[in-house]
Order: structure tokens, then sequence, then C-alpha cells
């Protein structure tokens, strides 16, 4: 680096940034000036090293090792060549000859103007040897954060983290008892999806207030893909869902292991915001036969469902209804009034009294009946590999959309509290949680944005919140599960409803619409392909369509016709800059994208509309690749027809801002040497000022 300072730390934005658990936040800074470097501790917890000495502040020289953690970084001495050459050329010559001479000697002035204290140091980072015990200890750590848990979560505020672990818990017995039912399963199989896998994710997973359990889009997305199988509520139902939930577990696990986390990618956030936001429609649809009372077999899609339900309007239970449109007032009024409050579980103790105390059953209010008590027996899932088979694509789908749900959760939570959550490692934490539900007879688990909300807003810093709320919730399956055999269904259905609501973000949705059009038409696409088509081929539509987006903005990249703004050295779009100036007989012309196959033909066109509309007088053109990262053996081979047309017809081609990697593919490919060094310059302005002095 050159003059100025480098930060060092965990941040994702520092200058160095080294993701250990051992490295603080803001661990150290870098200061340079043109005579010496000066390394500063930030009050690192952990402190900042140089030869086995820890420092707080120190002048570096060449040669020095720093250790920060588990890493080493060492500074090294360059001398960077003069910025004023003219051309590539110009400039590699003079850089060959300073790099040739030994560091740790002063560099003699060259004809570039190079002195011995214009020099530049270099950061390397090299994860420190893992034979040493000390590093063990830090691998494991990173594994297992509650083996490092003053370093990686500092001082914990027991009381604020039981505060907040009740109150979750408050929330997640009720959910997980509804989404339970939601979800085809028997309500105690939602309780069970609430104990060892949160405490499994809590001690594996990064995001420190991610609250992994039952979640909506899964139940949902389980019932209509189990139901195509087998019958709801059956042992076989039972059997499969156990069966899937492992299989999602495995998924994860093996993703994590291959660092695959980069998948996720491809669930856009407009798709997936549309996929949610349909999902709970479709939640909230299935949930007023039990707010209106009445008896429904269930109906392949949303629209004979709800027909269906028109049609039996004239059966509605006048007092399930009450209860059902009470407990949704109740709750619309706690979320704006206290949100903290445990309205859930408050609603479930009032109503299972009302039921109880006044006999509603019997005036045909429909309760949940027995809930068995007790822990769940551990035992492995059945394994038939045709089973294995049909549940595959259901599997890997549930495995991506829980997946993609717990990391935005634990992406917005980290940002929001400074501290970082590794995709790959999410993977394989949710992996363990799930194949942890499996074995304890729960089903798929996600990261609840609802809960996990309330959670970091209740006070929970580290994931020992997560540990309390699965102790409770193992505390209410062992003791109080005969306690809700009076809980009405409308009770379970008013507070599924109203998550699923919460669901739909549609400040979100105005702020796509607002930002990008496109974007917010692929959230409309997802949203009506799922209602229409179904969970699973409404979210494949969502991913094809982004991914053909993605390839059709790609394949007509913008490109934009620069000028300089008067009196400086920059280069602006002159649609959007009426005032920048152009140069007689020379187009600048910028590319906003990579260069491969797909987009090459575009830039062809682009430039042979340009030499004909500016066919009178173009001398030049100055190709500004300051944006291309990449470049294939399609583009190089079209960059050569190019420049073969161009001379041909008495045009000069300059490329200007290209970076090294395109730089090598067009030395390899002869390019380089066809156009020569000299028509390549590190900025526009040199390119311009060549042509000028032409």
């Amino acid at each position: 680096m050159s003059e100025g300072t480098l930060l060092i730390g965990r941040n994702p934005e520092s200058g160095v940034c080294l993701k250990d658990s051992q490295v603080s936040w803001k661990h150290a800074v870098l200061i340079c000036t043109p005579r010496e470097c000066v390394l500063e501790d930030l009050g690192s917890t952990n402190g900042t090293f140089i030869a086995d000495e820890r420092i707080q502040r120190r002048v570096l020289k060449p040669g020095d090792t720093v250790k920060i953690g588990p890493f080493e970084l060492v500074l090294h001495a360059l001398h960077s060549p003069s910025p004023t050459s003219s051309s590539e050329r110009t400039l590699f010559a003079s850089a060959d000859k300073l790099l040739q001479q030994p560091a740790s000697k002063p560099a003699a002035s060259s004809r570039t103007g190079v002195t011995a204290t214009q020099r530049f140091a270099s950061l390397s980072a090299l994860k420190a040897k893992a034979s040493s015990p000390g590093n063990w200890r830090a691998f494991l750590g990173s594994l297992l954060p509650v083996l490092n848990w003053q370093a990686t979560y500092g001082k914990v505020n027991l009381r604020t983290e039981a505060v907040a672990g009740l109150t979750v818990a408050a929330l997640i017995v009720p959910q997980g008892i509804a989404l339970a039912l939601l979800a085809g399963l028997p309500p105690v199989m939602g309780l069970y999806a609430s104990i060892l896998p949160m405490i499994v994710y809590a001690l594996t997973g990064s995001g420190r207030q991610t609250s992994v359990g039952p979640v909506t889009v899964d139940s949902l997305m389980l019932v209509l893909g189990l139901g195509t199988l087998v019958t709801h509520g059956t042992t076989s139902y039972i059997a499969l869902a156990v069966l899937v939930t492992a299989m999602i577990g495995v998924i994860q696990i093996a993703m994590g292991v291959l660092r695959l986390g980069f998948l996720v990618n491809f669930l856009s956030y407009p798709v997936l915001a549309g996929f949610t936001s349909a999902a709970a429609v479709v939640t909230a649809l299935g949930q007023l036969k039990h707010l209106l009372g009445i008896s429904q077999p269930q109906l392949p899609s949303v629209y004979q469902s709800v027909a269906d339900l028109l049609v039996r309007l004239p059966q509605v239970n006048l007092e399930t209804l009450a209860i059902g449109v009470g407990c949704l007032f109740i709750l619309w009024g706690l979320r704006h009034l206290a949100p903290t409050a445990p309205g859930p579980l408050g609603l479930v103790v009032i109503c299972t009294f009302m039921a109880w105390s006044l006999g509603l059953d019997s005036h045909g209010v429909k309760v949940l009946g027995e809930v068995p008590a007790g822990l769940p027996q551990l035992s492995l899932p059945s394994l038939h590999w045709a089973d294995v088979h049909a549940l595959l694509p259901l599997a890997l789908t549930m495995g991506m959309v829980g997946f993609a749900q717990t990391i935005s959760v634990g992406k917005s939570l980290g940002n929001r509290f400074g501290y970082d959550v590794d995709a790959n490692r999410e993977l394989a934490a949710l992996g363990l949680a799930n194949l942890t539900s499996s074995v304890s007879q729960g089903y798929a688990v996600s990261g609840s944005q609802a809960r996990s909300v309330l959670n970091a807003t209740s006070g929970a810093r580290t994931p020992l919140a997560s540990i309390i709320s699965a102790v409770c919730a193992g505390i209410a399956t062992i003791w109080f599960t005969p306690l809700f055999y009076y809980l009405p269904n409308a009770t379970l259905a008013a507070i599924l409803v109203f998550s699923a609501i919460r669901l739909i973000d549609t400040a979100e949705i105005r702020y796509l619409f607002k930002v990008k059009i496109t974007e917010g038409m692929l959230l409309v696409l997802t949203f009506a392909a799922t209602l229409g088509l179904g969970i699973m081929p409404g979210l494949l539509l969502g991913v094809v369509a982004s991914i053909l987006l993605f390839i059709t903005l790609n394949t007509r990249p913008h490109m934009a016709i620069l000028g300089r703004l008067p009196g400086t050295n920059i280069f602006r779009n002159i649609q959007h800059f009426p005032e920048a100036e152009t140069f007689p007989g020379l187009v600048i012309l910028r590319i906003d994208a990579s260069l491969y196959f797909a987009n090459v033909e575009f830039l062809k066109e682009t430039i042979h509309d340009i030499c004909h509309r500016y066919r009178v007088g173009l001398k030049a053109i100055v190709l500004d690749a300051s944006a291309v990262n990449d470049l294939d053996s399609s583009a190089d081979t079209a960059l050569h027809q190019l420049s073969d047309e161009l001379r041909k017809s008495g045009i000069t081609f300059y490329i200007a801002g290209i970076k090294a990697p395109v730089r090598e593919v067009m030395q390899r490919s002869g390019l380089y040497t066809i156009l020569g060094g000299d028509h390549f310059f590190f900025t526009i302005d040199a390119a311009v000022k060549r042509f000028q002095e032409i």
C-alpha cells in the first residue's frame, strides 16, 4: 500500500480480513507514511505480537513477522514505478529494473523518477501450521465456539441471556405445536424439533442469535411434498418426514464440507421473497377452515380449497370464529403495543382454560387432544432406497431453502451486532441440527426470522439464550403437554396466520419495485407461479427465471461512450454528463461486464455501430476495460478480429484500465504483441494523451 492506513481485523470491510475467533473485529491498524510503517494494536482481546513480544505500537521494518491469532503477516518492501508513464510497456520496463534490486538496498532514482521513498508495503497472511497445540485448540474452537466461549463471545450476561431464552421459549412452544400440525404431523414432533436441534446449532453455528427450529415454509413444503406420496398423519407419512429430515441434514453437511455455500446465491432475494410471500398466503388460506370451524378434505390446489371453503361457509361455527378472530386481534395489538410480550403463550393458556371451563368442545369447537408427554426416543430413521430416490428432490429443495432462510437471518443480525456469519459453517451446523432432529423424532428445522429477531431484541448476545430456550421446551414437553388437551385449534390457526402474514415484507417489495423494476417483476413471477403451480414448481420456475434474467443482462451489458469532465482527468458517460468533453477523431467506449462468448457479439455490434456513426474523421477507439474481470477464448478471438478490422480501416485501437488476469490471457493469445504494449494504458487519460501526441 502507499501512504494511508490499513485496518486489520475480523470485520469483512477491513483491508486485511482475518476470519478467526481469536482475531478482534477491529484488531490492529497499519499506518504508512513516506518514511515509515507503524503497526498499532486497537485494544484487541488476544493481542498483537512481533517476535513473540506483545506490542501496542511499533515501527515495522521489512521482513518483520506480525502474529495475530493463528495468522502470520509479513511486511515486504517493494518499489513502485512512476505512475506518469504513458503506456504499460514503458511502465513495466521501469518496474522490471527496480524489482531486480535487493529489497534491503535503497533503489536509485530511475529515468521515471522513482526514489527510495516511493515504496509500498504488501501484507501476506498465511494460516499458521496446524501441528502446534495452540493452533489445534484454535481449530477446535472455530468448530465449537463453546470451547472458546470467552474469546468468541466475551463476557456473558447470564441474566439477559436467560430473559431472552425464556421469551423465545414462550413463543416456540405454541409455534412448534402449530407448525407440526401445519406439516401434517403429530403436535409433539414440533416440540421435539425445538429441543436437541436448537442445542446442536447453538454449539456449532456461527449465528449468535439465530433461533433454529420448525418454520412455516419448511412445514408447508413438507406437507405439500409428502402429500403426493402418502396420506397425512399416517405412520408412513411420519416415517417419511423423519427420513427426509435426515436427508436434508446429510445434504447440508456435505455441502458445508465441500464449501458449496455459494450455491445459495442462485436463490436470489426477489425469488426467495416471492416464494416466501406465496408460502405465507398458502399457509393463511389453509388455516381458514380452522378459524371458521369447518371440516374440509385436503384438496390439491389453493384455488380448489378456497372455492370449496366458500361453498361450506354456512357450516361456520360461531364460537370457533369468535376465538380465531379474537386471537388475531390480540396478537395484532400486542405486536404494536408490546412486541416482546409472550402473546402466543398467553393466548394458549387463556384459550385452553376457557375451552376447558366452558366445555367449548361440546359446542363444536375442535380442540388439540392428547399430546404425549416425555422426551423423544432416540432412533435412526427407516431407510429404504426407493423412498430415498422419491424424496431426493424434496430434500434438495428444502435443504437449499432452509439454508437460504438461515443465512439471511444470520447475516442480518451479524451486520446489526458486529460479527461474521460463515456460510459453509452454517451449512454444516444446520445439517447437524437436522440430523439431530431426525434422530430425536422431530422434523426439518431452519433459522426463524421472527424468533431470531425476538431473541436479539430480548437481550441475547450469545447462543446461550438458544440453549435456555431449548431446555424450556424440553421441560414443557416432559411435564406440561397434558395441559394442551383443551387447546382450541382456532388458537393455533390464529398463531400460524399471524406468523405467516409477517413473512410478507411489503416494505421490501415496494423497495424492489422502486429500485429495479426487473427484480420486482421477478418477485411477482415467483409469487404467482408458487400460488398457481405449487410450492416446488413455483420455486424452480423462479430460480430459472432469475438465471435467465442474469444471462440476458450479461449478453447485452451496459456500455457507454465517455467524455472528460472539464478541468479533471475523470471520464464519465456523456449521456449522464452532457458537459463532458469529447475529442475529435477519438471515441472512448466503456463496457461494464466481463467479456465471454455470450456477450462478445454485442461488443462487436457496438463497435461496428460506432464506426458507422462516426465514420467521418474517426481515427482511434479507446476501450475502457476497467470493469472487465475475465476474458474467455471466444472474446479474445473476437478482439483479434476487431483489432484487425480497425487496423484495415485506419483506426487505432487502444485498451485502457486492463486488469492483470485479462492481460495475461491477451499475452498468451498474442493479442498483446499484435497490438503492441504501447497500445495498453493504465488510465484513459494516458491513452488520450498518447492519441493527442500522434
